[in-house]
């Protein structure tokens, strides 16, 4: 078993196992020992850094088809065989933001792979809507369709995309909303599925897929002026927040629902008060701010060894809650917990910034090249997920553009 970063200095070679117990306990009396080194204090350009690393990545993995190697192990290179439809949409939405923040030929290229990747494997399903259907799976996911929606609106702003794609992605757009309003139920949620092979929608709702759902329909919303996708929204945001933060802790803090939800439920709620709309506005801003609280103080993210940028992403959408309501208080909080909770994440990104820092990545430098970039779920793994890389690229994104970096 690897030794944790923090005591890498304190893996002892077996010859001194036979020193007596007292001298070998010595190191340990030392409160040092016990404390991680302090990393220094990310910046813009550390940030920036990071990305143009996360893009070299994007590009070096993305398969002859346009989806992406799901899983790689560094020091030997080796691919994993699994997959999974949701988080491809979602590295598909991490190159379109890197493109979006900083658009080259080369991401370009790769997205054009990407939409036309989605677009052949999409089509009329029994139900009578049009949806992706990832090869090889038997059921199409309500929240693959929303994350695909969000990255399409996201394509669709390159103003040197051709028009033929552009219209593409329009069409695309316009079919997957179908398919989500088809999805819609009473209680505020989303169905979670379509079951190809039976013809069926799950009625269970995921709290990620209602998360993410609601984030489309605020993105589409805005950008389409789609009214009736507003009407929606004003119906569901209250139902659905409620499921996921108050009617949940009223029973247990620890909620599993809330952990799915905070970070997409925080986004929509940002991007509601971002559209200017009136409706909610102050329960969005509240409900977003009381999910970074439940992440920093219940969920306890900085305590964390995983890979958590998947909550940085949520924090960063309070902050931008917290200043659009003048929230002080809460960007007192929230704000720094971002900063340092992005130094500790910037350690797990091989050939990162921080690379120097990180004596486990330091043992295989020299593998495998097409890794330059990759971020794993901890500082001492080998191993990068397609999903960990695109959640720490949205949550950089958002850190750069919701907190002041001077």
């Amino acid at each position: 078993m690897k030794c944790p970063i923090p005591f890498a200095a304190l893996c002892l070679p077996l010859a001194l196992a036979a020193a007596p117990l007292s001298q070998r306990l010595q190191p340990f009396l030392n409160p040092q020992t016990w404390q991680a080194p302090r990393l220094p204090d990310v910046t813009r350009d550390t940030l920036e850094q990071s990305l143009r690393a996360a893009r070299d990545y994007f590009l070096a993995q993305q398969r002859p088809d346009g989806n992406f190697t799901y899983a790689l192990d560094i020091p030997s290179g080796e691919t994993a065989n699994d997959d999974n439809q949701v988080r491809q949409a979602g590295a598909f939405w991490g190159l379109a933001l890197l493109h979006t923040h900083a658009p080259t030929p080369e991401t370009r290229r790769a997205i054009v792979r990407a939409i036309d990747f989605f677009a052949r494997h999409t089509r009329r399903l029994d139900c009578g809507e049009t949806a992706f259907a990832y090869p090889g799976d038997d059921a199409v996911k309500t929240g693959t369709i929303a994350i695909l929606t969000i990255a399409l609106l996201d394509v669709i702003q390159d103003p040197q995309l051709d028009e033929d794609h552009r219209q593409l992605c329009r069409r695309l757009v316009f079919s997957y909303l179908a398919f989500l309003r088809s999805m819609e139920l009473d209680n505020g949620s989303w169905a979670s599925a379509y079951i190809l092979p039976i013809r069926f929608k799950d009625p269970d709702p995921s709290p990620y897929y209602d998360g993410e759902a609601l984030l489309a329909y605020t993105r589409a919303a805005r950008a389409l002026n789609r009214k009736d996708l507003l009407r929606r929204l004003d119906d569901a945001l209250p139902k659905v927040l409620a499921r996921y933060t108050a009617d949940a802790w009223d029973v247990l803090r620890a909620s599993d629902s809330t952990k799915g939800f905070a970070q997409w439920g925080a986004m929509a709620c940002a991007a509601y008060l971002e559209a200017g709309w009136k409706t909610h506005a102050q329960t969005a801003a509240d409900a977003a701010i009381a999910l970074a609280y439940w992440q920093l103080f219940e969920n306890q993210i900085e305590l964390r060894r995983g890979n958590t940028a998947y909550a940085v992403e949520g924090l960063a959408a309070a902050c931008q809650a917290a200043r659009l309501t003048r929230n002080r208080q809460a960007l007192e909080l929230i704000e720094p917990a971002i900063r340092r909770t992005l130094a500790r994440l910037t350690l797990c990104q091989f050939k990162g910034p921080f690379m120097s820092l990180n004596p486990h990545f330091r043992t295989f430098a020299d593998k495998t090249p097409a890794a330059a970039g990759g971020i794993t779920d901890s500082p001492d793994s080998s191993v990068v997920r397609i999903d960990i890389v695109q959640h720490q690229v949205h949550a950089i994104l958002l850190s750069l553009r919701h907190l002041d970096w001077k």
